[in-house]
């Protein structure tokens, strides 16, 4: 398996050089109605708050969850939830042609990924979708998203989302 998370890092570094001459807008906070959130399914207690802060705000949230295969959770039936869970992938470990284009009719103004340095398939499906203006932690990846936030390993995601939404709401474009 360590040669497939190789061929797939190589995949998706070839992918975000293609992507990098995508047309990226910028767009504030204000501007934005919706948002995507991206997330490993680990991380779902600390990221619920952060939805309900979002929605307290009048936004409305788009979740895409990845559920790895060991993981054994119920999902809320909600359709703003989108799950990837890891056996529906492809034999190399990427989402399958009709995922990826379920995934792209995701409305959004904004995409935030939250997930986890290795879940290459939520960065592949990422790089994939139309959303103008993508935001995500720093990773060895470059170039997956228009804006970055260092996040250290300590970080908690909370924190990471209010360095988020503080960019997003003090950065005013024109």
């Amino acid at each position: 398996m360590i040669f497939q998370g190789y061929f797939i890092r190589k995949k998706i570094q070839a992918l975000a050089k293609k992507s990098s001459a995508r047309k990226s807008r910028y767009c504030s906070f204000y501007e934005a109605k919706t948002f995507l959130m991206t997330f490993n399914i680990r991380d779902k207690e600390d990221i619920l708050p952060c939805v309900e802060q979002l929605k307290e705000l009048k936004k409305d949230i788009n979740i895409s969850v990845f559920i790895p295969k060991k993981m054994k959770v119920a999902i809320e039936a909600d359709p703003a939830w989108f799950q990837i869970k890891e056996e529906e992938l492809g034999p190399n470990g990427l989402p399958l042609s009709p995922l990826c284009e379920q995934f792209n009719t995701i409305p959004t103004d904004i995409l935030i990924d939250l997930t986890r340095e290795n879940d290459h398939a939520m960065h592949y499906l990422e790089l994939l979708h139309p959303v103008s203006f993508k935001i995500g932690n720093k990773s060895s990846l470059r170039d997956l998203f228009d804006l970055t936030i260092p996040m250290r390993e300590d970080d908690k995601i909370p924190q990471s989302l209010q360095h988020i939404l503080y960019y997003l709401q003090t950065i005013r474009s024109k």
